[in-house]
């Protein structure tokens, strides 16, 4: 790859052997690559191969930023893919950029955006969470400023977004909302409130995010196990009850219906969870 543009001390833009361009990050690749020559890859950590017009769309991000703050996001940025257990798509490194250089505009203009959905973040997303605090407190930190706890909420959002292939915000945002509400529905059915902190909420957790990840895509779990099934109906009633009215809310909600398959193995996360 040939080195196009020193984009600043970790950034650098680069064309590959059919000319397309990417941009690759590493510490300190400003003094080890001259424009013009092969790129020295021993200090690489990353390069993300962009759609063109996503490139376009990054190099006109930094133009416009405020320089005081582009490498400093630009580090928060490479801080959230390396701490971030699960891998994320390319888009974070342009999307999460810009929502923070908007993030300290805003807080140059004294305006707090409130995260009406702050809880459901830490509740199901724990660790994203934990990332995005990190994040927060580095740019805080780097740049004497107080960004409020809104905004690791915020970076979460971008995080999970990331992680599941979501090429649409909306959804990662109703996937939380519905998340939420399907407990509720849990809850309330059961008349119970469910110990957080089990291995088998946990589990009941990452199941839900999976099933609406297949949701969303249109890959549902296929109707194959229908001995599976006959037996939920015949052990697990009152669970199946439940998740027949997760099942109304769900087509009541995106006009999509699960199929006995993907009910039946809600129903034995259910069971566990109340158990």
């Amino acid at each position: 790859m040939i080195v196009k543009k020193i984009l600043n001390n970790n950034l650098i833009l680069v064309s590959d052997e059919k000319g397309r361009e990417h941009i690759v990050m590493g510490r300190g690749l400003r003094f080890t690559n001259t424009v013009g020559k092969e790129l020295v890859e021993s200090d690489i950590e990353k390069v993300y191969v962009l759609k063109e017009e996503n490139t376009k769309n990054y190099m006109s991000l930094l133009e416009e930023a405020p320089k005081e703050y582009v490498e400093t996001v630009q580090e928060a940025v490479r801080l959230a893919n390396l701490w971030s257990e699960k891998e994320l798509n390319e888009q974070l490194f342009v999307t999460l950029f810009d929502h923070l250089i908007y993030a300290l505009e805003r807080y140059n203009n004294h305006i707090v955006l409130q995260n009406r959905m702050l809880w459901e973040i830490k509740q199901f997303y724990p660790k994203e969470y934990q990332v995005s605090e990190r994040v927060l407190a580095f740019l805080n930190k780097e740049l004497s400023i107080e960004l409020p706890e809104e905004e690791a909420g915020n970076i979460a959002f971008h995080l999970v977004n990331a992680q599941s292939g979501q090429k649409d915000m909306g959804n990662t945002i109703l996937g939380i909302k519905m998340q939420k509400n399907i407990f509720n529905i849990i809850q309330m059915t059961f008349q119970k409130k469910l110990d957080v902190n089990s291995m088998n909420y946990t589990r009941l957790v990452i199941h839900i995010q999976f099933f609406l990840q297949r949701l969303f895509e249109d890959k549902m779990l296929d109707d194959q196990g229908v001995m599976f099934y006959e037996h939920i109906k015949e052990k697990l009633p009152k669970e199946l009850s439940c998740v027949r009215q997760i099942q109304r809310y769900i087509e009541s909600t995106i006009q999509k219906t699960i199929t006995e398959e993907e009910i039946g193995y809600l129903a034995v996360h259910i069971s566990r969870v109340i158990s």
